[in-house]
């Protein structure tokens, strides 16, 4: 048996069985993964999806814009990327908003910063809301159309000092 074992026919007949094997075992994995691949409609009816989401559900409406906010308080500026800045989850869509000094630099302290602007804002027609999901203490201010919440970390010294801005559910009206 081991005489059979070290000849070189043997040796090649066996490489050559577990050459075969492996493609045999390849093919068949791919032609079984080619065959269960989900396939995307044909063209979405018109209104009722966005590219890259396979016509599931309707398209995002689009994040408020910065300028619903207004003028931001003396010695602060309101900055958000149209692009980084924007993130959406089925079908609504949020901006996030950074607080910096008129001079483009971080805050010192992002809290009072944050405070600052949601005082601003108390002053010039926004409401406080505590929606029921809501963590305990956190802030959240309504014009009645936007929602703003403080979603910075103060826990670190250089915190930055972050909003997210987004449009206001709806509640249905109760009799």
């Amino acid at each position: 048996m081991m005489a059979l074992l070290r000849s070189r026919n043997t040796m090649f007949i066996l490489a050559a069985v577990v050459i075969v094997g492996l493609v045999v075992s390849a093919g068949l994995g791919l032609f079984n993964a080619i065959g269960s691949a989900p396939t995307a409609p044909a063209a979405p009816p018109q209104g009722q999806g966005q590219e890259g989401q396979g016509g599931q559900g309707p398209a995002p409406d689009a994040p408020p814009d910065v300028d619903v906010l207004g003028q931001a308080p003396a010695g602060l500026s309101y900055v958000s990327d149209p692009e980084a800045d924007v993130y959406c989850e089925q079908s609504e869509c949020v901006r996030l908003v950074m607080v910096l000094t008129e001079d483009g630099e971080l805050p010192e302290d992002s809290r009072e910063s944050v405070e600052t602007v949601l005082a601003h804002l108390a002053e010039h027609g926004w409401e406080e809301q505590s929606p029921q999901e809501a963590p305990e203490g956190q802030a959240f201010l309504t014009d009645g159309d936007h929602l703003l919440a403080d979603t910075s970390s103060h826990d670190t010294a250089d915190a930055s000092a972050m909003l997210m801005l987004g449009d206001a559910e709806q509640a249905p009206a109760t009799p």
